[in-house]
């Protein structure tokens, strides 16, 4: 069966998500976190592509792209995607044993700049939500603890908003009903 297209986003950001195969366990010590995070820094440097913000927990990630044009997208996710496969079935010398991830990454357009913000919120919290942590800040392989910390790690968008004590509450702060929803919609 072939594939459908990808939907084009009118305002050129996208929500992106690759998850491991079977749920496995890909990141399990700051090395494997750090590697991932040098091949994605690598990939958006590379095909010059603006991050939003990312959250990288133990198998999957999170990343808000753009704006990006949908052939650009989807050719630094797919670069970001094999290359750390390769690296990771190198760094443990499983080569030829199987794909690291479920398939191909899912993005999906975001059509209103008013999605822009809570959707950069669910990506920044998601380590919150899934109770890894009490403040989103303290999750080390998230954009928003990158942001506060003043690392360089991965290279982000300027947005001065995202880096304001103010964003930091918004995020951390309870969320809605409707926002549980959304949320359960993206996992």
């Amino acid at each position: 069966m072939a594939r459908g297209r990808r939907a084009s986003a009118f305002t050129g950001y996208y929500h992106v998500v690759n998850r491991s195969v079977r749920k496995a366990t890909l990141f399990e010590t700051h090395r494997d976190y750090i590697a991932f995070l040098a091949v994605l820094r690598e990939g958006i440097e590379k095909h010059r592509a603006p991050l939003v913000s990312y959250c990288v927990l133990s198998n999957h990630w999170h990343l808000l792209v753009g704006p990006i044009d949908k052939s650009d997208l989807t050719r630094v996710i797919k670069w970001v995607t094999a290359t750390h496969a390769i690296r990771w079935h190198r760094f443990r010398g499983t080569i030829g044993t199987g794909p690291v991830y479920q398939g191909r990454f899912r993005s999906t357009p975001i059509h209103s700049l008013d999605s822009l913000m809570p959707l950069t919120r669910y990506v920044e919290r998601n380590a919150r939500s899934a109770g890894l942590v009490k403040n989103a800040e303290d999750w080390r392989w998230g954009s928003l603890s990158q942001r506060r910390r003043g690392s360089r790690l991965v290279p982000l968008s300027s947005f001065k908003l995202l880096a304001t004590d103010f964003w930091k509450d918004y995020v951390n702060a309870v969320i809605t009903v409707r926002e549980q929803v959304r949320e359960k919609a993206n996992n």
